[in-house]
């Protein structure tokens, strides 16, 4: 299994710290520790900003109204770079896989709407996981058989989750969360940049998910994963995957601020540690997939990337190897 091509967008807007605080969120001395943990110094929004001042966002239907870029949008546009990478065109795709957590319909599925943004009719569907959407469907991919994968799948993940914070009395979600969207062209058939060597996706149902979204984003403090806990996760998984020494590390995009300061006692480097959230916000299961596009660049052959998710419930995993 090889990845082709990785995409990533962003809408133009940004909510700096500084932008917040004149919104009137200033966070508590007890919210100003979990934020490290969170490692976000500037987040991606598709909300013009004088929106945000006039409204604080407490009606989701009206945000969208007001919205630049919707998750079907930003993701064609994330699936458009990808393609470019990957050196196809749209019509040569023959699958379509989504995840989206802020969708503005559940029907037509995210995917199928995709897919009609990028003028196809191909088999699409949608598979939502969590944060850890991106090895999950590298995982689900890689245990089909070969033979059953369609020549050329497109995975997307987008999310505008700004779009469903009430910045006027949720901290947390409103320094925390952003706006972003990223796709990956993935085939069994045709050799790309990055080989698929190891991977897993499994359910911990001791752990629940920090981050709920009904009409509104919540963030449930009493439910993110102790830091020993999540460091010891991460070795697990690393080893699990055999990652080498050297190995560039996408971990857990929620907990970026902790991989960053976990990443000596990992023996990775923190250069080599990709964590977009930090300039984005996090952008739920797109996240992992912006951090893989980030690094896409930089990586030559021999090269390793780990990518780890823990903390929602969903652990998973895989090992790419730049060819």
């Amino acid at each position: 299994m090889f990845i082709l091509g990785a995409g990533a967008a962003h809408p133009d807007n940004v909510l700096t710290d500084e932008t917040l605080a004149a919104l009137g969120v200033n966070p508590s001395p007890a919210e100003k520790q979990l934020l490290g943990r969170f490692g976000v110094r500037a987040r991606r929004t598709t909300l013009p900003l004088d929106y945000i001042r006039g409204a604080k966002h407490l009606d989701v239907l009206e945000a969208r109204k007001a919205a630049t870029a919707s998750p079907t949008s930003l993701a064609a546009a994330a699936a458009r770079a990808a393609m470019a990478q990957a050196g196809i065109a749209p019509e040569q795709l023959g699958l379509i896989i989504a995840d989206c957590a802020t969708p503005y319909q559940t029907c037509p599925s995210e995917a199928q709407r995709v897919g009609g943004a990028l003028g196809l009719k191909v088999p699409s569907y949608d598979v939502n996981v969590g944060l850890g959407a991106i090895p999950h469907f590298i995982d689900m991919l890689s245990s089909w058989k070969p033979e059953r994968v369609p020549e050329y799948v497109l995975c997307v993940s987008a999310n505008t989750p700004t779009q469903q914070v009430r910045y006027g009395s949720d901290t947390l979600a409103a320094c925390l969360l952003g706006d972003a969207a990223t796709a990956l062209v993935i085939s069994a058939r045709h050799t790309g940049k990055l080989r698929v060597r190891a991977s897993f996706a499994e359910r911990d149902s001791a752990v629940r998910a920090p981050i709920s979204i009904v009409r509104s984003v919540s963030i449930a403090p009493e439910r993110l994963m102790p830091e020993p806990l999540l460091r010891d996760k991460l070795s697990a998984s690393l080893l699990r995957l055999g990652a080498k020494k050297g190995a560039f590390l996408v971990g857990p995009q929620l907990f970026a601020g902790d991989t960053r300061c976990m990443a000596s006692s990992l023996s990775i480097p923190e250069s080599l540690v990709s964590s977009p959230t930090a300039e984005g916000g996090c952008a739920l299961g797109s996240s992992a997939g912006c951090a893989l596009a980030a690094l896409w660049d930089r990586l030559q052959a021999g090269d390793e990337v780990a990518i780890v998710h823990e903390g929602d419930g969903n652990c998973s995993g895989a090992l790419l190897e730049a060819v």
